[in-house]
Protein backbone atom coordinates (compact mmCIF):
# COMPACT_ATOMS: atom_id res chain seq x y z
CA UNK A 1 0.00 0.00 0.00
CA UNK A 2 2.56 2.68 -1.16
CA UNK A 3 2.59 4.96 -3.84
CA UNK A 4 0.41 7.14 -5.42
CA UNK A 5 -2.63 5.15 -5.86
CA UNK A 6 -4.78 4.08 -9.01
CA UNK A 7 -7.74 7.15 -9.92
CA UNK A 8 -10.81 5.87 -11.04
CA UNK A 9 -14.01 7.48 -12.12
CA UNK A 10 -15.98 4.43 -12.29
CA UNK A 11 -16.79 1.91 -9.91
CA UNK A 12 -16.44 -0.77 -12.30
CA UNK A 13 -12.84 -0.07 -13.27
CA UNK A 14 -12.10 -0.59 -9.68
CA UNK A 15 -14.13 -3.93 -9.16
CA UNK A 16 -11.88 -4.78 -12.32
CA UNK A 17 -8.65 -3.49 -11.40
CA UNK A 18 -8.94 -5.54 -7.65
CA UNK A 19 -9.95 -9.10 -9.46
CA UNK A 20 -7.20 -8.18 -11.94
CA UNK A 21 -4.55 -7.61 -9.10
CA UNK A 22 -6.14 -10.63 -6.54
CA UNK A 23 -7.20 -13.36 -9.06
CA UNK A 24 -10.35 -14.89 -8.55
CA UNK A 25 -10.84 -15.19 -4.63
CA UNK A 26 -11.82 -12.24 -3.01
CA UNK A 27 -12.68 -11.13 0.47
CA UNK A 28 -14.12 -8.31 1.03
CA UNK A 29 -14.67 -5.82 4.43
CA UNK A 30 -16.80 -3.25 4.32
CA UNK A 31 -17.30 -0.74 7.70
CA UNK A 32 -20.09 -0.58 9.89
CA UNK A 33 -22.86 1.40 8.94
CA UNK A 34 -22.56 4.63 6.49
CA UNK A 35 -18.50 3.52 5.97
CA UNK A 36 -19.21 1.22 3.43
CA UNK A 37 -17.99 2.01 0.20
CA UNK A 38 -21.12 0.75 -1.53
CA UNK A 39 -20.38 1.36 -5.10
CA UNK A 40 -17.41 -0.49 -4.82
CA UNK A 41 -19.33 -3.42 -3.29
CA UNK A 42 -21.84 -2.93 -6.18
CA UNK A 43 -19.58 -3.58 -8.81
CA UNK A 44 -17.53 -6.37 -7.14
CA UNK A 45 -20.79 -7.93 -7.11
CA UNK A 46 -22.13 -7.68 -10.04
CA UNK A 47 -18.58 -9.13 -11.29
CA UNK A 48 -19.64 -12.04 -9.55
CA UNK A 49 -22.75 -12.58 -10.70
CA UNK A 50 -21.46 -12.97 -14.14
CA UNK A 51 -18.71 -14.57 -13.48
CA UNK A 52 -18.78 -17.94 -11.47
CA UNK A 53 -15.19 -18.33 -11.50
CA UNK A 54 -15.49 -15.40 -8.54
CA UNK A 55 -15.54 -16.02 -5.38
CA UNK A 56 -16.59 -13.29 -3.38
CA UNK A 57 -16.93 -13.18 0.61
CA UNK A 58 -18.34 -10.06 2.36
CA UNK A 59 -17.80 -9.69 5.90
CA UNK A 60 -19.53 -6.30 7.48
CA UNK A 61 -21.94 -5.21 10.21
CA UNK A 62 -24.76 -3.14 10.03
CA UNK A 63 -26.07 -2.77 6.22
CA UNK A 64 -28.49 0.32 5.90
CA UNK A 65 -31.78 -0.20 3.73
CA UNK A 66 -34.30 1.96 2.45
CA UNK A 67 -37.34 0.96 4.64
CA UNK A 68 -40.04 -1.17 2.46
CA UNK A 69 -43.27 -2.06 3.02
CA UNK A 70 -44.94 -5.99 3.31
CA UNK A 71 -48.38 -4.54 2.38
CA UNK A 72 -49.79 -2.05 0.03
CA UNK A 73 -50.99 0.38 2.69
CA UNK A 74 -47.21 0.24 3.99
CA UNK A 75 -45.90 0.33 0.64
CA UNK A 76 -48.02 3.45 -0.42
CA UNK A 77 -46.77 5.23 3.14
CA UNK A 78 -43.50 4.18 2.63
CA UNK A 79 -42.71 5.15 -1.22
CA UNK A 80 -42.88 8.75 -0.94
CA UNK A 81 -40.56 8.52 2.26
CA UNK A 82 -37.90 6.94 0.12
CA UNK A 83 -38.35 9.38 -2.59
CA UNK A 84 -37.93 12.43 0.19
CA UNK A 85 -35.15 10.55 2.02
CA UNK A 86 -33.23 8.06 -0.02
CA UNK A 87 -33.28 9.58 -3.83
CA UNK A 88 -29.86 9.04 -5.22
CA UNK A 89 -28.74 6.75 -2.65
CA UNK A 90 -26.98 3.81 -3.66
CA UNK A 91 -28.20 1.09 -1.70
CA UNK A 92 -26.22 -2.53 -1.60
CA UNK A 93 -26.93 -4.76 -4.18
CA UNK A 94 -26.08 -7.84 -2.07
CA UNK A 95 -28.47 -7.19 0.25
CA UNK A 96 -31.25 -6.83 -1.81
CA UNK A 97 -30.06 -10.52 -3.69
CA UNK A 98 -29.73 -11.86 0.04
CA UNK A 99 -33.52 -10.49 1.10
CA UNK A 100 -35.10 -11.95 -1.97
CA UNK A 101 -33.37 -15.07 -2.00
CA UNK A 102 -31.06 -14.41 -5.08
CA UNK A 103 -27.46 -14.49 -3.97
CA UNK A 104 -25.63 -16.91 -6.25
CA UNK A 105 -23.97 -19.58 -4.84
CA UNK A 106 -20.16 -17.89 -5.13
CA UNK A 107 -20.90 -15.05 -3.09
CA UNK A 108 -21.38 -15.71 0.91
CA UNK A 109 -22.54 -12.44 3.30
CA UNK A 110 -21.38 -12.62 6.78
CA UNK A 111 -22.70 -9.82 9.39
CA UNK A 112 -21.29 -9.12 12.88
CA UNK A 113 -24.27 -6.65 13.96
CA UNK A 114 -28.28 -6.17 12.52
CA UNK A 115 -30.46 -3.63 12.43
CA UNK A 116 -32.81 -5.02 14.92
CA UNK A 117 -35.07 -6.83 13.34
CA UNK A 118 -34.62 -6.76 9.58
CA UNK A 119 -33.08 -10.14 8.69
CA UNK A 120 -35.54 -12.55 11.16
CA UNK A 121 -36.75 -14.06 8.18
CA UNK A 122 -33.85 -14.33 5.91
CA UNK A 123 -32.54 -18.13 6.49
CA UNK A 124 -29.42 -17.40 4.64
CA UNK A 125 -28.59 -14.12 6.56
CA UNK A 126 -29.18 -15.79 10.33
CA UNK A 127 -27.46 -18.68 9.29
CA UNK A 128 -23.81 -16.59 8.73
CA UNK A 129 -24.14 -14.13 11.00
CA UNK A 130 -21.69 -13.81 13.24
CA UNK A 131 -22.08 -13.23 17.43
CA UNK A 132 -19.04 -11.36 17.87
CA UNK A 133 -18.85 -8.29 20.70
CA UNK A 134 -17.44 -5.03 18.88
CA UNK A 135 -14.15 -5.18 21.06
CA UNK A 136 -13.37 -8.59 18.84
CA UNK A 137 -14.21 -7.41 15.72
CA UNK A 138 -11.12 -6.57 14.24
CA UNK A 139 -9.71 -9.85 15.38
CA UNK A 140 -12.55 -11.48 13.04
CA UNK A 141 -11.74 -9.40 10.37
CA UNK A 142 -8.51 -10.62 10.26
CA UNK A 143 -9.15 -14.24 10.99
CA UNK A 144 -11.48 -14.20 7.62
CA UNK A 145 -8.47 -13.80 5.14
CA UNK A 146 -9.93 -10.12 4.37
CA UNK A 147 -7.83 -9.13 1.23
CA UNK A 148 -9.67 -6.14 0.32
CA UNK A 149 -11.01 -2.82 2.67
CA UNK A 150 -13.46 -0.87 0.66
CA UNK A 151 -14.36 2.18 2.51
CA UNK A 152 -16.39 5.63 1.99
CA UNK A 153 -13.95 8.14 2.43
CA UNK A 154 -13.80 12.59 2.40
CA UNK A 155 -11.47 13.73 0.74
CA UNK A 156 -8.93 17.11 1.34
CA UNK A 157 -6.59 18.68 -1.38
CA UNK A 158 -5.58 16.92 -4.66
CA UNK A 159 -3.21 14.44 -6.56
CA UNK A 160 -0.03 13.23 -4.27
CA UNK A 161 -0.95 15.63 -1.58
CA UNK A 162 -4.47 14.73 -1.36
CA UNK A 163 -5.46 13.27 2.01
CA UNK A 164 -8.53 11.09 3.41
CA UNK A 165 -10.70 10.75 5.99
CA UNK A 166 -11.81 7.85 7.38
CA UNK A 167 -14.60 9.58 8.63
CA UNK A 168 -16.99 7.31 10.30
CA UNK A 169 -16.43 3.97 11.78
CA UNK A 170 -12.80 3.76 11.18
CA UNK A 171 -11.30 2.02 14.28
CA UNK A 172 -11.42 -1.68 12.78
CA UNK A 173 -9.89 -0.21 9.44
CA UNK A 174 -7.03 1.77 11.25
CA UNK A 175 -6.64 -1.40 13.94
CA UNK A 176 -6.33 -4.03 11.02
CA UNK A 177 -4.03 -2.27 8.45
CA UNK A 178 -0.68 -2.89 9.89
CA UNK A 179 -1.78 -6.31 10.94
CA UNK A 180 -2.61 -6.83 7.12
CA UNK A 181 0.24 -5.05 5.54
CA UNK A 182 2.60 -7.14 8.11
CA UNK A 183 1.12 -10.20 6.64
CA UNK A 184 3.08 -9.74 3.38
CA UNK A 185 0.27 -11.17 1.49
CA UNK A 186 -1.86 -9.50 -0.92
CA UNK A 187 -4.33 -6.57 0.28
CA UNK A 188 -5.77 -3.47 -1.53
CA UNK A 189 -7.35 -0.59 0.81
CA UNK A 190 -9.80 1.18 -1.03
CA UNK A 191 -11.25 4.13 -0.88
CA UNK A 192 -14.71 5.92 -3.07
CA UNK A 193 -14.62 9.34 -2.05
CA UNK A 194 -17.91 11.09 -1.13
CA UNK A 195 -18.26 15.05 -0.66
CA UNK A 196 -21.06 14.78 1.38
CA UNK A 197 -18.87 12.81 4.19
CA UNK A 198 -17.57 15.24 6.55
CA UNK A 199 -13.61 15.49 6.30
CA UNK A 200 -13.25 14.23 10.21
CA UNK A 201 -9.37 14.68 11.31
CA UNK A 202 -6.75 13.08 13.94
CA UNK A 203 -6.28 9.60 13.03
CA UNK A 204 -8.88 9.24 10.82
CA UNK A 205 -6.57 11.15 7.88
CA UNK A 206 -4.59 9.04 5.55
CA UNK A 207 -2.72 10.17 3.05
CA UNK A 208 -3.14 9.24 -1.06
CA UNK A 209 0.30 6.64 -0.22
CA UNK A 210 -1.69 4.25 1.52
CA UNK A 211 -4.08 3.63 -0.70
CA UNK A 212 -4.20 0.61 -3.73
CA UNK A 213 -7.37 2.51 -5.60
CA UNK A 214 -9.22 5.26 -5.08
CA UNK A 215 -12.71 5.79 -6.75
CA UNK A 216 -13.89 9.76 -7.26
CA UNK A 217 -16.20 10.68 -9.99
CA UNK A 218 -19.22 12.03 -10.89
CA UNK A 219 -20.63 9.87 -8.19
CA UNK A 220 -18.75 11.58 -5.48
CA UNK A 221 -21.82 13.75 -4.92
CA UNK A 222 -24.65 10.87 -4.14
CA UNK A 223 -26.51 11.31 -0.86
CA UNK A 224 -25.49 9.55 2.26
CA UNK A 225 -27.96 7.22 4.18
CA UNK A 226 -30.22 9.13 6.20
Amino acid sequence: MTGKPDQHQQAESVADRIIERLGGRIVLALPLGLGKANLVANALFERAVDDKAIDLEIFTALTLERPSGSSDMERRFIEPLNERLYSGYPGLAFAKALRDGSLPENVRVSEFFFVAGRWLSVENAQQNYVSANYTHAGRYVLDRGINVVAQLVAKRGDGADAEYSLSCNSDITLDSLPVLKARREPVLLVGEVSSQLPFMPGEAVLPAGEFDLILDGPDRDRPLFV
